[in-house]
This record gives C-alpha cells, sequence and structure tokens, in this order.
C-alpha cells in the first residue's frame, strides 16, 4: 500500500508557493508601476517626459506643481533642483537607481533625474521614470531653469 499523505501536502505546499509568488509579484507591479501621472520639464524649448508613479512622495509633488526649479549636474549622471518643501517618504521603500529614473534624495530634499548609470543608496527614492528627453539632460553641460508641469 502507498502511503499518499506526504504527496497530498507536498502539492498543497507547492499549490500554496505559487498563489504566494503570483499574489507578491502582482502586488508589486501593481505597486512598483502603477502611473499616477505624465509631468514634463520644460527646458527653453525642450521638452523632457516623465511618467511619475503611485507614490505618497509623487501625489506630494503633484501638488506643487507646477513649480521653476533651477537644475545643476551632479557627477556627469544626474541633474538636480533642490524642492521648496521636503517630500514626505515614510513607507517608502528605498531603490537602486538606474539611467532614466526621476527620484527624491531625501537628506538633501532635492530631485534628481539620472540620465545615465546605476547604483544605489538608502535613502533615494523613485518618484518616476523618463519616457522622453533623457538626452536632452546629458546635452545640459550648464546650469538651466525648468518648469514642470503636469501633462493634461
Amino acid at each position: 500500500m502507498i502511503n499518499r499523505h506526504p504527496l497530498r501536502q507536498l502539492n498543497l505546499f507547492i499549490t500554496a508557493f505559487i498563489t504566494l509568488l503570483m499574489s507578491f509579484s502582482a502586488f508589486s507591479q501593481k505597486t512598483e508601476s502603477t502611473t499616477l501621472a505624465k509631468i514634463k520639464l520644460t527646458i527653453d524649448d525642450q521638452q523632457v517626459i516623465v511618467n511619475l508613479l503611485d507614490t505618497p512622495a509623487s501625489h506630494q509633488l503633484l501638488a506643487l506643481l507646477p513649480l521653476t526649479l533651477t537644475f545643476s549636474d551632479y557627477v556627469g549622471a544626474e541633474k538636480i533642483a533642490y524642492l521648496p518643501q521636503r517630500l514626505i517618504t515614510q513607507g517608502m521603500a528605498s531603490a537602486a537607481h538606474i539611467s532614466g529614473d526621476f527620484t527624491y534624495y531625501a537628506p538633501w530634499g532635492n530631485l534628481a533625474l539620472f540620465y545615465q548609470g546605476v547604483g544605489t543608496n538608502s535613502q533615494l527614492y523613485t518618484l518616476g521614470h523618463i519616457e522622453s528627453g533623457r538626452s536632452v539632460l546629458a546635452n545640459l553641460k550648464q546650469d538651466f531653469v525648468a518648469t514642470i508641469s503636469r501633462v493634461e
């Protein structure tokens, strides 16, 4: 006589594991890739379009728009500008940045648009992703003024 009880336990375990993985995958896709809004940075006659993720800090940023800021280059990989007020990042997961990320650096209270490079920082939070215009940022060698507004 074959004991089928261990096979049932294994089958239940595998089913539960697959269900858990599917739930986690759906949750991470929703929290990390749900677009809240599109914003644009207008620099003279050029634009950079950003898809904002649905995060608490992104909601706060939207409430500040339109906003005109002075950006400067930082370490040849990102353009940074200081916000008039700090964003609340409590409950947000910090993230590794990659080229094309639109981020917020909490210790300095600045936005950072990464036009090249990759890295990590425990106090850097992804607000969105650059959809178009990354080359515009890379080609700007001096400080510049940009107006950030919501794309309607």
